[in-house]
């Protein structure tokens, strides 16, 4: 059994190394597309983004459980919105500390 969680294991990080290595190719032509745009632009790419894993986790648990999709599929997808909500709690709680920060400053 333990072999069986190795040979998962391994195969996971060869495709988790696999999904880097592609990333980090088109991470220059982004960088490019990206050069004009503003905050504005990135905080509502960012929001899609998170509304997109929500909707997707969603739909897999209702396929997982007319059993159109397997449990690892699920699995995934709701682990990714968990760190999509944690990432979107994070960031809110450093604009909430930073506007308290510029309220308190002195005029």
């Amino acid at each position: 059994m333990i072999d069986g969680i190795s040979a998962l294991n391994a195969a996971s990080l060869a495709s988790e190394m696999k999904k880097a290595s592609e990333s980090e190719a088109t991470k220059p032509s982004l960088e490019a597309q990206n050069a004009g745009a503003t905050f504005a632009d990135f905080m509502n790419n960012l929001g899609t983004t998170f509304v997109d894993n929500m909707k997707d986790a969603e739909k897999k648990s209702t396929d997982g459980i007319l059993g159109k999709a397997s449990v690892r599929e699920v699995v995934e997808s709701v682990m990714t919105a968990d760190q999509t909500l944690q990432t979107a709690m994070a960031f809110r709680d450093k604009i909430v500390s930073a506007y308290l920060e510029v309220i308190k400053m002195p005029i």
